[in-house]
């Protein structure tokens, strides 16, 4: 994806599933820009969701946008929660917009969704363990939404 945006990745971080139980981890080495600077981190493994964040319940599904700023400290933001796609019958799939934060690149972001029998806990439950965890890598380009 490409992005008209000032603040924004320049390539691929490589989001996947950390090493430690309810982490994730960039794979790659992260060069991004903010305001027109440059900056780079090196991969990082056991990275943590941000406090705050709401747990997923049963058909509930959700994305967690990954922010980066100029001092290299990783943080989430939640999206609305909305019913997974197997919830309802006739429940039409959406599109979450990709926010903007003047102070930070955005890198990604992690959309986990649960069936009639998962839920998530927030920092605690293994990504793709009792859920569905899909990864999506913004380089460049935050012009598309993400869809679910």
């Amino acid at each position: 994806m490409k992005t008209t945006h000032e603040n924004h990745s320049l390539g691929c971080a490589g989001l996947a599933i950390g090493t430690n139980a309810g982490s994730f981890k960039t794979s790659n080495n992260v060069h991004f820009q903010i305001a027109g600077r440059s900056y780079f981190k090196a991969a990082t493994d056991n990275l943590t969701f941000t406090a705050g964040h709401t747990n997923l319940g049963n058909n509930q599904t959700c994305a967690f946008f990954v922010w980066i700023d100029s001092a290299g400290t990783v943080t989430t933001t939640q999206s609305a929660i909305v019913p997974s796609t197997s919830a309802a019958t006739g429940y039409q799939k959406g599109a979450w917009g990709i926010p903007i934060d003047a102070t930070k690149a955005l890198v990604g972001a992690i959309v986990v969704s649960c069936s009639a029998a998962q839920t998530f806990t927030v920092g605690t439950t293994v990504l793709g363990t009792g859920n569905t965890a899909t990864y999506i890598n913004l380089a460049d380009d935050l012009g598309a939404p993400i869809t679910y």
